[in-house]
């Protein structure tokens, strides 16, 4: 499809549908025969012996294949942010389990999004704005005139922020849900209700932009510079400071046909404003995860994984460093690996691995012996631990955000206070003076990763039923 509107030309692709006659064939079957072109093609098809008269009969109204929008602004491919690789497998896996998915994103270059230097195995459409036609007006104009062009039977809006509710507002003439990957519109200062001081120390925030509106707003104009720029500018497009956001927020909330949060902590916290709150946990291409390679060689030393940015400070990195330090007072049978080139801080036990791609990342996981979760912010899922169960890890993580719903307590790993260190150290110490254990934790993980984690899992558990249900009412 495609769309071409003021503001910019619309760049939208999607995988070739005419090389092979079996795809052909399905696409023929797939639009019941409505037009002229379609009903050429099926006599064609018959007279080449490739399809039967009984395959011309229309079949009833409900088998149609569902069109599902899927609408970002902050939208970026390749990606390593845990909301964005959600996005592009969700509309992956939905294409592929027969949904017609056309997933649309905002391309504006100051911002530095809508930059996809990969092909992605789905249809596309991105928007093209120019310093012109960026500005909430026009935003939700030419989202609104692509989606009238698909005219989708749900669309599901995400990547987004504060902004969520220009994109909410573009689609309301079709049935969409709010996916939160995190926080978002409920903090909207670092979508994590993290706070820390001068003195480095860290306050969690309990409170939400829907409830307590002049309290987040006050929040933000004390601590914006804590946030970086792009939150900033996001919250300023949003007009997160102008009087009537709030109610806006709370009306595009109302008015979805439902809020998808990662988490019941979340889902709790969106319930008042919201008329269904879904609680459906990231998906993950098991095909990741599979034939991954045996630890190499004769385990001398433990080797613990930190999977994170060393320098974002709210990943925990100095917590997993404290921690290892002190043990490394008392053994030296351990090796801490982190996902990063060799600078920053140095000690014995530390080993840098470099950076990790989502395909690479699984391999680096086998060959070590357990995963350290140590964020210090209230993370919605915790996709590291996901990873790390899917390879059959222990994992030691943070009680805190959804962590403790990721992460079975003494059934697929261990937690801990955030930020304590001294505790993290208890955690590992026992994980080292019991392999059997470790190796239980792992083998639980894997099992329930396969259970609950898995793209196949996600959308027969979720995404269908929910669909299903949308069609039943339409």
């Amino acid at each position: 499809m495609s769309a071409n509107t003021s503001g910019g030309i619309s760049q939208c692709s999607g995988p070739d549908d005419l090389l092979l006659t079996e795809t052909v064939l399905a696409k023929t079957l797939d639009r019941h025969g409505n037009t002229a072109s379609d009903r050429l093609n099926q006599r064609l098809l018959m007279a080449d012996g490739l399809l039967n008269a009984m395959d011309l009969i229309t079949p009833a109204a409900d088998s149609r294949r569902q069109r599902i929008a899927i609408v970002s602004l902050l939208f970026n491919w390749p990606s390593t942010g845990g909301g964005i690789v959600h996005t592009a497998e969700l509309a992956q896996f939905l294409s592929a389990a027969r949904y017609e998915v056309c997933h649309f994103f905002a391309v504006y270059e100051p911002w530095s999004i809508g930059c996809v230097s990969e092909s992605l195995p789905y249809n596309t459409c991105g928007l093209i704005f120019t310093d012109d036609s960026w500005n909430r007006d026009a935003i939700e104009a030419r989202f609104r005139e692509a989606i009238r062009g698909f005219s989708p039977d749900a669309t599901i809006v995400t990547d987004s922020w504060n902004s969520k509710a220009i994109l909410a507002r573009a689609v309301s003439e079709f049935p969409y849900y709010i996916r939160l990957a995190a926080m978002e519109c409920l903090c909207p200062l670092n979508n994590v209700r993290l706070l820390v001081d001068g003195g480095g120390r860290i306050r969690q925030c309990r409170k939400s932009q829907l409830s307590t509106r002049d309290a987040c707003l006050n929040c933000v104009e004390q601590n914006a510079r804590s946030s970086g720029a792009l939150h900033a500018d996001e919250r300023q497009l949003a007009g997160f400071a102008e009087p009537e956001f709030g109610a806006e927020l709370q009306n595009v909330f109302a008015n979805a046909a439902g809020i998808l949060v990662v988490n019941p902590l979340i889902g709790a916290l969106c319930e008042p404003y919201a008329r269904d709150v879904y609680v459906i946990p990231s998906g993950f291409d098991r095909k990741r995860f599979e034939n991954l390679p045996d630890r190499c060689g004769p385990r001398l030393k433990t080797r613990i994984l930190f999977a994170g940015l060393i320098s974002e400070f709210m990943k925990g990195f100095h917590v997993i460093f404290e921690a290892c330090a002190e043990l490394w007072v008392e053994r030296q049978d351990f090796e801490l690996v982190a996902t990063a080139d060799a600078v920053g801080p140095s000690a014995p036990f530390l080993s840098f691995a470099g950076w990790k791609s989502q395909e690479d990342l699984p391999g680096l996981m086998a060959e070590c012996d357990l995963v350290v979760v140590p964020t210090v912010a209230q993370e919605a899922l915790g996709r590291t631990a996901v990873e790390a169960m899917g390879a059959s890890k222990p994992v030691v993580a943070s009680r805190i955000g959804g962590l403790p719903f990721t992460v079975v307590e003494g059934v697929t790993g261990l937690l801990f206070e955030p930020g304590n260190a001294q505790e993290l150290c208890l955690c590992l110490n026992r994980l080292l003076d019991d392999p059997r254990l470790a190796e239980s934790l792992g083998r639980n993980g894997r099992e329930r990763f396969l259970a609950f984690h898995t793209w196949d899992q996600i959308l027969e558990s979720h995404y269908k039923p929910l669909f299903t249900a949308l069609r039943s009412v339409q």
